[in-house]
């Protein structure tokens, strides 16, 4: 499926942006012309078409995306590496209490790239390990996987 386009995610894609993964953010940094990458987990197929995440409210990526309002997020399904793009990236608010200053986004898909060269699967999908205080980092991923599903 290498370079095939499509503008709405399947069934699996959707299934693999569901349970908290491992996937890279990608912004634009305006003053720099850089792109900008980080690694996230907090992420959401809310469906086919709009993707939600959320990001510590001080990263650099709540400034490039005002900037810039356009996202791409590189993630694992189906035995492949997807890309995809969202455009119309917008803030949203929520009035949950939460541990940690979150910014929490949301975002129109354009395009889906299956962007793993050819002759090649992915034989398991990425997992984290959370290296701080086990039980909070549940409690944390479970109020803010609960309002990117909402």
């Amino acid at each position: 499926m290498a370079n095939k386009v499509e503008h709405r995610l399947s069934d699996k894609q959707m299934e693999a942006l569901t349970d908290l993964p491992l996937v890279f953010l990608i912004t634009h940094d305006q003053s720099t012309s850089w792109p900008i990458t980080h690694a996230i987990s907090w992420v959401h197929a809310k469906d086919e078409t709009t993707i939600r995440f959320a990001i510590e409210a001080d990263s650099l990526i709540v400034k490039t995306l005002t900037d810039h309002p356009i996202f791409t997020l590189i993630f694992f399904a189906d035995q492949s590496t997807y890309s995809l793009t969202c455009t119309d990236v917008k803030p949203f608010e929520t009035t949950e209490s939460l541990p940690l200053k979150v910014a929490l986004y949301e975002g129109e898909l354009k395009e889906v790239r299956d962007i793993l060269f050819y002759g090649a699967a992915v034989s398991e999908r990425p997992r984290v390990h959370k290296t701080y205080d086990e039980a909070a980092a549940v409690r944390l991923d479970h109020q803010i996987h609960t309002i990117l599903k909402s």
